[in-house]
């Protein structure tokens, strides 16, 4: 594709995702995907539905759209403090820092300390 052809098409998305938010209106198309079954465990019985997760695809465009509106209004959303999930440089490692310093400020101060846990084995390939 030449640069002139990667300019016009640029020109039209943003045309387009210009009409989509002076509308309100986003087309139906966009919220279309493909369910695609994804094993969880190649070792496991691979004709057990339960060894299976959905994946959608969805189309780029939609996808695209969806980026320029977080980067849009990103500054306009609250989270939590404590909230590690789907946050830029947070992750798994620093939620379980956070774990372990409010179970040892507990236990420091001989207190009980309670936790429950979530099998999310059918949610993720790797818990």
């Amino acid at each position: 594709m030449n640069e002139k052809m990667k300019t016009s098409l640029i020109v039209y998305i943003m045309i387009l995702f210009d009409i989509i938010s002076i509308h309100g209106v986003v087309p139906d198309d966009f919220g279309i995907g493909t369910v695609v079954p994804i094993v969880k465990d190649n070792l496991a019985d691979v004709t057990d539905v339960n060894n299976y997760r959905g994946i959608t695809l969805c189309p780029t465009i939609s996808k695209l759209f969806e980026y320029c509106l977080l980067h849009k209004y990103e500054s306009h959303t609250d989270t939590s403090d404590v909230q590690f999930g789907l946050k830029k440089n947070l992750g798994c490692s620093h939620a379980l820092f956070a774990l372990r310093q409010c179970v040892n400020y507990f236990i420091s101060r001989c207190s009980s300390v309670f936790m429950a846990a979530l099998d999310a084995k059918k949610a993720f390939d790797r818990v």
